[in-house]
């Protein structure tokens, strides 16, 4: 795609457009009406999905938050806990609405760069004959935004999973990078979804379609989720104009999210030698980069602020600033942010 005034776009991968193959795709898609189970191209996606991560079915959805929420719902009674990660994207990034839609009330853990063990799960959940609330879903995002896009070991997800069928508690992925997952890792895909339980995927990020999300899981789940699409407003009509880009963007753009994760270790590794920095290479897995200000949150707010003025945009998270590789940004622009920003470090 073509740059504004040459500048580099670090913020997120959300501000990716579709190409001209996915412009296409649209253009050509056979739609119907989604609502009535009608659109061939919303049809063909959920399918192809569904055999792809070898579960039941599949709903595809306007966003990750909606699939997201909706399983909250499907899964959660009012009143029950959710475990999940201190800075879960379900609870840190959604306006409260696992309590105000589900009634479900977040019980936080703290993760090693945003990766839960089974251990730390293992001591909080709750039974349901004694005086605490139930514990009524687990939650695992993967990768992990705020741990740096992260991502869950194999054996970690296998002995969570075996721990909550022991206990009788689903487990929902929040796989809204579950593609840079599977792009950094030789992972089967079925072996990413918990068997008890229920994944969300998104296509709008890395993978460049315009809108659109999935919820997975067993025939039962999704028949009680499907009426939650119907309560918050999620059944769409002719949408398959959309489906066509989400399935253009699952057959033609996962591979080269590879690249976005070369560029983000490139950037990272280049930017770890500044002495106003702290980066855990360890953690830069897929395609973020998360800095550390040492100085402090203002510092942080200003560095961002004189990047933006040079052309490198990028986001402010308290003390830390992120940056999303993406097909907005390549070699040389990561190349551009090292350089821009070792020139204001030298000019303070």
């Amino acid at each position: 795609m073509s740059k504004i005034n040459n500048s580099a776009d670090f913020r997120s991968d959300t501000f990716t457009l579709p190409d001209q193959g996915m412009r296409e795709a649209i253009f050509k898609a056979e739609v119907g009406n989604a609502g009535y189970g009608e659109d061939p191209s919303v049809n063909k996606l959920e399918e192809k999905l569904a055999g792809f991560f070898g579960c039941d079915e599949a709903i595809f959805l306007p966003s990750a938050t909606m699939a997201g929420q909706i399983a909250i719902s499907a899964w959660a009674r009012p009143g029950d806990m959710v475990l999940i990660e201190e800075f879960g994207h379900s609870y840190y990034f959604e306006t409260g609405a696992m309590s105000a839609i589900a009634g479900a009330q977040a019980h936080l853990l703290t993760g090693k760069k945003g990766i839960l063990a089974a251990e730390d799960i293992a001591v909080r959940i709750k039974h349901p004959e004694n005086h605490y609330a139930r514990t009524g879903l687990i939650i695992l995002e993967n990768s992990s935004n705020f741990g740096g896009g992260t991502i869950y070991p194999e054996q970690t997800l296998n002995d969570i999973f075996t721990l909550a069928n022991q206990h009788s508690v689903p487990v929902h992925i929040d796989g809204a990078r579950i593609w840079n997952v599977l792009a950094a890792r030789d992972y089967k895909a079925s072996s990413l979804m918990p068997a008890s339980g229920s994944m969300s995927i998104c296509f709008s990020k890395g993978l460049g379609a315009p809108m659109g999300a999935a919820l997975l899981g067993n025939k039962e789940f999704i028949h009680e989720a499907r009426k939650i699409q119907l309560m918050l407003g999620g059944v769409m009509r002719q949408i398959g104009f959309m489906a066509a880009a989400a399935d253009y963007a699952f057959e033609n753009k996962r591979e080269r999210l590879t690249e976005d994760h070369e560029n983000a270790l490139y950037l990272a590794k280049g930017l770890a030698d500044s002495v106003a920095l702290d980066i855990d290479i360890e953690s830069v897995q897929t395609n973020m980069v998360y800095a550390r200000v040492l100085a402090g949150s203002d510092q942080a707010a200003r560095f961002v602020r004189l990047l933006d003025e040079r052309g490198v945009h990028c986001l402010n998270v308290g003390a830390l600033i992120r940056f999303v590789t993406s097909t907005l940004v390549d070699h040389n622009d990561c190349t551009k942010a090292i350089e821009v920003f070792h020139e204001l470090l030298s000019r303070d």
